[in-house]
């Protein structure tokens, strides 16, 4: 897997068993695997606009089954096929959590957990964005404070 290196000040609150997902005081960070790449993806917490849970399936069976729709004309063999992908993408559908930035969307590949340890982890997320809110808020303040001093003593 990728190595994601830490923040100054970050730690680790969860992380999944297969450590593809881990939600640390500072971000949300996703490790992917596609074929040879190893890849990460990360959202700030700060960052974070909004949370979704949303089903979702993979859209190339759907394009295949709208394709073979069209060859239906030509002959009607290509209903049965069109009917096959149209089932495999309802039979992959499944619950995602989908977390949105300004700049990205993350999409969480969670597998067969139920809507309420869903649910937690959505609440997990809201948790620790506001500590880091908080956190930001406390230092901007301190940062401000040490400012105004500074310029009095000078």
């Amino acid at each position: 897997m990728a190595v994601t290196r830490l923040l100054g000040g970050e730690r680790h609150l969860i992380q999944t068993v297969d450590k593809k997902l881990t939600l640390t005081t500072h971000r949300v960070i996703l490790r992917q695997k596609n074929w040879l790449i190893k890849s990460y993806q990360s959202v700030m917490l700060e960052d974070i606009t909004s949370w979704q849970i949303k089903a979702t399936g993979k859209p190339l069976y759907l394009a295949f089954s709208v394709v073979s729709a069209f060859f239906v004309y030509f002959n009607d063999v290509f209903a049965l096929l069109s009917g096959f992908f149209l089932m495999l993408y309802l039979m992959t559908r499944q619950h995602r959590i989908h977390i949105e930035a300004p700049h990205t969307t993350m999409i969480l590949p969670i597998v067969d957990v139920e809507e309420n340890r869903l649910s937690s982890m959505i609440e997990l997320v809201r948790q620790a964005k506001r500590e880091r809110m908080e956190t930001l808020k406390q230092e901007a303040g301190t940062s401000l404070v040490f400012e105004t001093e500074h310029k009095k003593s000078a």
